[in-house]
Formats: structure tokens, sequence, C-alpha cells
């Protein structure tokens, strides 16, 4: 296993080095995402916060960060530990109106990313692994993410514990909501 570290991110916002932290985060952010384009800087911007920086934000203690030797960012997990469904913060994300029956009995979700250099090495799912021992501790009954059908990061979700509870067809796409019972 390879020499990481976990940082949660609200310990790092004073580190002398925090700027390059969160650019390296970013990097992780972008080439990780299924999402490569984008329109304008605006466009990007939005995405970013949709996905990332609210949970940054809103969420910073239940972010933590990988880190490998050098203390470069290598991946994170982000999340939060309220249902989104009745979050006025995910208003924005329609699939949550589908999905809220599920997210009473699997309210905390989370986002994982990983270098594409640092998969396949046991990290994510130490990152995940981490972030449900927050959720259980907190009281949670059990955590999900939403991926759509046929994503490389379905395989990584089942193979840690997740199991399909739900599938809505939101035209171009199907979304799967995917729940680990805590």
């Amino acid at each position: 296993m390879p020499d990481v570290e976990f940082c949660r991110w609200d310990q790092l916002a004073s580190d002398p080095e925090h700027e390059r932290l969160s650019a390296e985060l970013d990097h992780v952010f972008f080439s990780s995402s299924a999402r490569q384009s984008f329109a304008s800087t605006e466009e990007r911007a939005a995405f970013r916060e949709r996905w990332l920086g609210r949970y940054l934000l809103h969420f910073p203690e239940y972010a933590l960060v990988a880190l490998d030797g050098g203390r470069h960012v290598i991946g994170y997990v982000a999340g939060s530990l309220e249902d989104p469904a009745h979050d006025p913060l995910f208003a924005d994300l329609d699939h949550f109106a589908h999905f809220g029956a599920l997210t009473a009995r699997y309210p905390a979700q989370l986002h994982v990313n990983l270098d594409a250099g640092w998969r396949g090495r046991g990290i994510g799912a130490r990152l995940v692994d981490r972030f449900a021992e927050m959720a259980r501790e907190a009281g949670k009954p059990g955590l999900h993410v939403v991926t759509a059908r046929g994503m490389r990061n379905v395989g990584f979700y089942l193979a840690n514990g997740f199991v399909e509870r739900g599938a809505v067809d939101m035209g171009e796409r199907e979304l799967l909501f995917l729940g680990r019972d805590l």
C-alpha cells in the first residue's frame, strides 16, 4: 500500500500550501469528470460548484483529501450527511425529487475521485470507508451515490458495498441510486 495521508478539508484551510492543494484538488476533480468540455469559464465554474464546490464550502468537515508522500492531492471524497431531498442547498438537482423515499433511508451522500495514476490501489475504497465511518458515528443509517448507468464508477461502488436501490430515466440518461447500509 502506498504511503497516503488523509486530511479533512477544513483542517487544511490554514495550511500554508492551501492554494496549491486547492488547485490540485480541482485538477483531480476535472480530470476525473465524465464531462471534459465547457462552453465558457462560467459554465465550468458552475459545474465545479454543483459537484464539488458546495460540499467544500458547506460541509468541509466531511471532505477528506488523500495526499501522497510529497503532500500532493491524489484524490478526495466530499459529501454531506443530511438528506439532500429535503435540503434547499440541493434543490437544483432534479433527481432527488425521484429518489426522496430512498434518501430518507440513505441520507448521507458522497462523491469520490482519484487521479487516474492512483486508481486500483485501494485508496478510493479507504476514502469511502472513512466517509462511511463519519456517517455511522453521526447516527446515519446509510449513504448513497447517484450516477448514470454504464459509467465506470458503478463497478467501483458495487465493489465497495453499494447496492442498486433505484433508477430513473432522466431523458438522455438513466440515473442509478446506489445505497450502502451502515
